[in-house]
């Protein structure tokens, strides 16, 4: 039993690894084969108030960084036995899986409700991963660092990423709401804050409302400098202030000790 464990958590680390690295190779894939459309030219077509502003997209840049780190960590042979990474680690693999594909899915065939099931999809395994850490409980410092934080990064920004990209597909294929509409994207907005708001409270990390916040922030600058409407600059304002005084709600009834600091005190 323990033999199969083993080999079980090795097949599982190379897995980690691999689309770790595959989520960097397919990021510019379509583009290096010059086929279809980059993702920020398709987002852009399909631009509207909730459509957060160019320069948000760089989060990209530290979760894939994040993820290759975390992936090379796990794989050392001193994590083989890591029951945090046995526990959730098939739904970080889940969440990689899903940005891969959907960096391939995009450029070529735009954003549509495929793009948006990918999302919910890679949402559902990351705050199903959070929810798994969080019940398994007595994590140590590096697993935070490693393992919670990471699974937290992404699956904060894909929060953000869901909402715009429902808007976004509403108004690619004409089916629903039109988000061009003011009270639309202020609808969607309020909803995304309500729910990102909710998992912070839920999940207690600062790294998942960072994520949060960073996209709130870059919808708010969209509104202020591209879309000009300041209904949803006050809201993504309001938003920011919010997510933030959540978490520190958590940190203050929530506060967080360490495995070895439990230990000690027991």
């Amino acid at each position: 039993m323990e033999k199969a464990g083993r080999h079980h958590r090795l097949f599982q680390a190379i897995v980690l690894l691999a689309l770790a690295i595959g989520q960097i190779a397919t990021a510019r894939l379509t583009e290096f084969l010059g086929i279809g459309q980059a993702v920020e030219i398709r987002s852009a077509v399909l631009g509207h108030p909730l459509v957060p502003w160019k320069y948000a997209f760089i989060i990209w840049g530290f979760i894939y960084f994040y993820s290759l780190v975390a992936a090379i960590w796990q794989v050392l042979p001193r994590q083989r036995h890591d029951t945090a990474l046995l526990a959730t680690g098939w739904n970080i693999a889940g969440v990689y899986l899903v940005n891969c594909i959907w960096q391939i899915w995009v450029p070529v065939m735009d954003i549509d409700w495929i793009s948006v099931a990918l999302i919910v999809i890679g949402l559902f395994f990351g705050i199903n991963g959070l929810l798994q850490l969080k019940a398994l409980g007595g994590l140590t410092r590096r697993e935070r660092l490693f393992i919670y934080s990471p699974l937290a990064l992404v699956t904060g920004w894909l929060t953000a990423a869901a909402f715009v990209n429902f808007t976004s597909a509403m108004l690619g294929t004409g089916i629903g709401l039109d988000p061009t509409e003011l009270w639309v994207s202020a609808l969607f907005l309020v909803a995304l804050i309500a729910f990102g708001g909710y998992m912070v409270w839920v999940i207690c990390s600062s790294v998942y409302a960072i994520a949060l916040v960073w996209a709130l922030f870059w919808i708010l600058m969209a509104n202020l400098h591209r879309e000009h409407e300041p209904v949803m600059v006050w809201l993504a304002g309001f938003g920011i202030v919010a997510v933030v005084a959540m978490r520190i709600v958590t940190m203050v009834m929530k506060p967080f000790v360490p495995k070895a600091q439990r230990i000690e005190s027991a």
